[in-house]
């Protein structure tokens, strides 16, 4: 199985900046997306006007097919929230837990550096603020949307490697004092130089199949003097998240289009999207070069491990 695994959507990009909108004037890009009740989509994108991509907002965009979408004009999760944001808030990841709430992880920034930070909402529009689980240098997290032997999971990167967290506390507020390294940073290897992977990080949500949970994975290769993002995959029991079940030995998408090569940081495929979007397909998404929206489908029937 190769990097034909996704198929680019052809109206891509889907999101852009806006040279008329101060916020999102510069940059669009790392978005978490959800399906509602309706069937509609909610995209939460994160969007900045600096040249180094900092005082980050995060903004709404709603969409019924996946591919067009429609956006608000003003942000609806803002830089400076709290103490923890003072600058901005990056790469939200959203799931619907069982108390039917949809909850966002995002990266808090602040001077002391980015902290999990976690929100929830029911309309997208109005957020309460939960807390932070760990109070030090983490990112690229999100809980599993239901909960496992009366716990809650988090993936989470604590640099360069994934590590998986444990809470019985379903409010999401404490009690994630149970944590250990899921996967080591190395465990790709690049197929361009052959050297190992040198960063990786949850991608989206991960999502529910038959045969385990479909955890898509940023893997970072160091090429010359340049950080190269890419994706790939792992799939997790369904009862023992702590087992990885599988591990993709390929890529599943690379910077190879102009839009991902080239913007603001060059050579970045940034996921933090993925759903169960039909009974065919799922929907990726990610940010090109810290700059613009991409999206794309992965056929089922292609991930014969999750499926058949």
């Amino acid at each position: 199985m190769s990097e034909s695994l996704i198929e680019r959507f052809r109206s891509n990009p889907v999101l852009k900046p806006d040279p008329h909108i101060h916020w999102r004037s510069r940059n669009v890009f790392n978005c978490g997306v959800v399906k509602d009740g309706d069937g509609l989509l909610k995209m939460l994108f994160r969007a900045s006007h600096t040249e180094d991509q900092a005082f980050s907002d995060c903004g709404l965009a709603i969409s019924l097919d996946g591919y067009d979408w429609y956006t608000l004009d003003k942000p609806v999760l803002r830089c400076g929230f709290n103490r923890y944001c003072s600058r901005g808030i990056e790469d939200p990841r959203i799931v619907k837990w069982i108390d039917d709430w949809y909850y966002v992880f995002a990266t808090a920034c602040s001077e002391v550096g980015g902290r999990i930070g976690i929100w929830k909402t029911r309309n997208f529009l109005d957020y309460m603020w939960i807390g932070i689980p760990f109070d030090w240098e983490d990112k690229d997290a999100c809980i599993i949307s239901e909960p496992i032997n009366n716990c809650v999971y988090l993936l989470h990167r604590r640099a360069p490697d994934i590590w998986l967290s444990e809470t019985e506390d379903f409010s999401l507020k404490g009690g994630w004092g149970n944590s250990f390294k899921l996967l080591s940073a190395n465990a790709w290897t690049d197929p361009i130089g052959g050297k190992p992977s040198i960063k990786i990080g949850l991608a989206g949500q991960p999502i529910k199949t038959p045969g385990g949970w479909l955890v898509i994975v940023h893997v970072v290769f160091e090429r010359g003097n340049r950080a190269v993002y890419t994706l790939s995959f792992i799939v997790l029991d369904l009862n023992n998240p702590r087992y990885i079940k599988y591990i993709h030995p390929s890529l599943i998408l690379s910077p190879t289009e102009p839009y991902e090569m080239i913007g603001s940081v060059p050579m970045v495929c940034f996921s933090n999207a993925i759903i169960d979007a039909t009974e065919d397909y799922l929907y990726i998404y990610w940010g090109c070069a810290d700059t613009v929206i991409c999206g794309g489908r992965i056929i089922k029937k292609k991930l014969s491990m999750c499926y058949e």
